[in-house]
């Protein structure tokens, strides 16, 4: 029996997918093996051919000196601003919950500083990865208006759609006046 091309070309394929499927199976069954389970203390493989030296052991990495968490108070009045946007900065990625606390009260008390575009733009950010998107826009328009002439503002205007509110109109020799 002759098999036409079209017959030798599902077979072929077929093959090739069961070949992926089993591939993916078997990455994804070693990876559950791999991975400990949640909360369960992960035991350390011994490794035969890696060097006994301190110098080549893998470091474990490296905590936050600050604690995690909102702070107190107490905390947050103790922090100058140079301190307060180092620890801003560092939960902007992991922390929403603090960079929103830690940016609110810089904004609170430095709200003219040089680094108050810079902070309210980690509280926009803050405030939409914890889904708060109304809150968001509504700070991305107060701090369009305040800090018209920061690079911070571009990048949120791009970020958020929010832009400048300004009082234009044309007087009679037909310029545009900025009000």
């Amino acid at each position: 029996m002759r098999k036409t091309t079209g017959q030798r070309l599902a077979a072929a394929l077929a093959v090739v997918l069961a070949l992926a499927c089993a591939a993916l199976w078997r990455a994804k069954s070693a990876s559950r093996v791999e991975a400990p389970a949640e909360g369960a203390p992960s035991s350390p493989s011994v490794d035969r051919a890696a060097p006994a030296s301190p110098a080549a052991a893998p470091r474990p990495a490296q905590r936050p000196a600050q604690p995690a968490g909102p702070l107190s108070p107490a905390q947050l009045a103790e922090l100058d601003e140079a301190r307060l946007m180092a620890r801003l900065r560092m939960a902007a990625g992991s922390d929403p919950a603090l960079a929103v606390q830690l940016a609110r009260e810089g904004n609170r008390r430095f709200p003219d500083s040089r680094d108050a575009p810079e902070r309210t733009s980690i509280l926009i950010h803050a405030l939409a990865g914890q889904d708060l998107s109304m809150e968001a826009r509504g700070e991305a328009e107060e701090m369009v208006n305040h800090y018209p002439d920061s690079e911070w503002v571009r990048e949120i205007e791009r970020f958020t759609g929010a832009h400048r509110h300004r009082n234009i109109r044309v007087n009679d020799a037909g310029v545009l006046e900025y009000q």
